[in-house]
């Protein structure tokens, strides 16, 4: 038998190729054929089908190298090696998930849905993802592709590359002021206009009331912390809007991957981000500003196994995306859950992993306002306050992610003979255990909190509740989730925990984070928050406990008006069983002050913001 017929013989038993014409690449004539040598006769491999192994069994679509793949039963996804990824309507964050066994939920997943179907809500620097088939739908716009087309970002693009090249920090911020020039601003505009953000007769070219507001609703929209034409938003308006509606869906991708997949792992412990599809997905920076890696930092598992599922559904591009799309249907993202296959899971990763909790305080400064600031400038380099998830694997630990947070400061709170003051909320250092996790968190303001802080005064003079501070929601003082920090404590020979009002916990007030202070608690962004939750449900032993009843009552008076407030709820508890270890540290205290002012700093009085 010749080479090439036993090279054949071998691949069709094996049910890899087809005998075809195409593949003996015979002449017509029938003539000699020169062989080439047996190592090239590799025939390509052909795409699995998969089907289901039972008929009336529910069914998942699988999709492989952007291409559908026919179907597999629900029960057998695990055992072929695949992931459901969820890119419905109805998704939410892990910890506002229906119970799979009660079919109860907690009461603000009603609520998410609604705010993630908004069209316009843009919240998902706030925790509130929109739905994917709202960042599908902006691909899709024919309308917004054929203004984005016409808007020249070149003037936007030169700044960019500019202040890239730029040697020092002097030269950047030369580079980026030229942002602010006609050419570049009128792009800008012209850029908003098309994503709905500003009217068209607002291009002028010059920076107005409006363009500000537009910008950061453009901010909100595409995760940018910032302000202005600063970097972040200058980098995000150069790239042109069918590149930011495509990154928008990639990134909301990426959370449904995280979940699916029990992802923590982000590259922040390495100081290594993978890209996604050729993507820096995230526009900015949501780690400490450190360079060093840690030891035994763990990989970029999340944005690595997000690119894998975009190129296995096929969205490598916004064509693969209206692709994709158009052959769902009219139904579109609605209802659609795919299987896809992802990186295998690391070793270390179980049911019930062994996890701990470090938060480094970073620089501290117990100093009054005025000279810690003045401490901070001569030191030039501060190190903000930064929190890692260690797990174990086998003698060694890994660290998942480093993320920024905040530790306590100088705040505004009613001192016992009634006076605003300025006093230092300490952070605790030390040993405490994560035990609870609430979702939907209610905020009960202790009583040194100012009225001025709860309440708002109209321009009629009339005095109301800051509900969103306190009610459940992203506007939350805890966001959308919170985990107490428990004290172990033995008293009588018996174990009990200790609760000083510190948490970890998501926070709309994004702008602290980069700050790195709050009132003692240790806040992250809420996104983030609601990722951390939702691992730590998957990979920890937990019993949903549900709705937490309190009885919190509280009388504010001011201006000769009285409001009152209830909080009849905490929020939606689960319990963690064995409870997570976390590890405060104590930082490195800078400065005069070696520990906090026992005193308060008098402050003039203060009156409600008016709407």
């Amino acid at each position: 038998m010749g080479v090439v017929a036993t090279a054949l013989l071998l691949a069709t038993a094996a049910g890899c190729v087809e005998a075809t014409d195409e593949t003996l690449d015979l002449p017509e004539t029938g003539a000699p054929t020169e062989l080439a040598p047996e190592a090239e006769l590799v025939a390509a491999p052909v795409k699995r089908v998969f089907a289901p192994t039972r008929a009336g069994c529910a069914t998942v679509a699988v999709y492989v190298e952007g291409t559908r793949a026919g179907a597999v039963c629900s029960e057998d996804v695990e055992r072929e090696g695949l992931t459901v990824l969820d890119l419905s309507d109805t998704w939410t964050p892990r910890v506002f998930a229906v119970d799979p066994e009660t079919g109860g939920a907690p009461e603000y997943r009603a609520k998410y849905l609604e705010l993630a179907g908004q069209p316009s809500a843009d919240l998902g620097l706030n925790g509130i993802a929109p739905r994917l088939s709202t960042l599908a739908n902006r691909i899709k716009d024919d309308k917004r592709r054929a203004c984005d087309a016409k808007v020249d970002v070149s003037p936007l693009a030169a700044v960019e590359a500019a202040r890239a090249a730029a040697s020092d920090d002097k030269a950047r911020a030369a580079a980026l002021k030229k942002a602010t020039e006609r050419d570049a601003v009128s792009a800008a505009q012209s850029q908003l206009v098309c994503a709905g953000l500003l009217k068209a007769g607002s291009v002028t070219g010059q920076l107005s009331g409006t363009t500000h507001a537009a910008l950061e609703a453009f901010r909100r929209r595409n995760m940018i912390v910032g302000a202005g034409l600063d970097a972040d938003t200058v980098y995000a308006l150069s790239l042109g809007g069918e590149e930011l509606a495509y990154r928008a869906l990639l990134r909301g991708l990426r959370e449904r991957v995280a979940e699916a997949g029990g992802l923590l792992e982000d590259g922040t412990a390495l100081e290594q981000r993978e890209l996604v599809v050729g993507r820096e997905l995230d526009l900015t920076r949501f780690a400490p500003l450190v360079e060093e890696a840690l030891p035994n930092g763990a990989p970029d598992l999340v944005d690595r196994a997000t690119d894998r599922a975009a190129r296995e559904l096929g969205w490598t591009s916004p064509d693969g995306v209206r692709a994709f799309l158009d052959e769902l249907g009219k139904d579109g993202l609605g209802k659609a859950r795919v299987a896809v296959t992802l990186p295998s899971a690391p070793s270390y990763h179980g049911a019930q992993m062994e996890l701990r909790v470090e938060i480094d305080r970073g620089d501290v400064f117990f100093d009054a306002p005025g000279q810690a600031a003045a401490a901070k400038r001569k030191l030039g380099t501060v190190r903000g306050p930064s929190f890692v998830v260690y797990a174990k694997d086998g003698e060694r630990e890994v660290a998942l992610m480093r993320w920024a947070t905040t530790i306590g400061g100088w705040k505004k709170e009613r001192t016992e003979d009634g006076e605003l003051a300025l006093k230092y909320k300490e952070s605790d250092v030390g040993d405490r255990f994560w035990r609870q996790i609430i979702a939907a968190p209610a905020w009960m303001p202790p009583e040194s909190t100012p009225e001025t802080d709860l309440l708002h005064e109209d321009k009629e003079g009339n005095v109301s509740l800051k509900r969103d501070l306190i009610q459940p929601g992203y506007r939350n003082a805890y966001g959308l989730v919170m985990l107490i920090h428990h004290e172990s404590v033995t008293k009588k020979g018996k174990q009990e925990w200790a609760d000083h009002g510190i948490r970890t916990h998501g926070s709309v007030d994004y702008r602290s984070i980069k700050r790195g202070t709050s009132h003692g608690c240790h806040r992250l962004y809420n996104q983030l928050a609601l990722r951390l939750s939702g691992f730590l449900l998957d990979h920890r032993a937990h019993a949903r406990r549900g709705k937490l009843l309190t009885e919190y009552r509280r009388t504010l008076e001011w201006n000769e008006q009285t409001v009152e407030v209830e909080v009849p709820t905490r929020g939606y508890l689960y319990e963690l069983d064995p409870p997570v270890p976390v590890h405060v540290l104590p930082g490195r205290v800078l400065g005069d002050a070696q520990k906090p002012m026992s005193s308060a700093l008098s402050l003039p009085p203060d009156e409600p913001k008016k709407s």
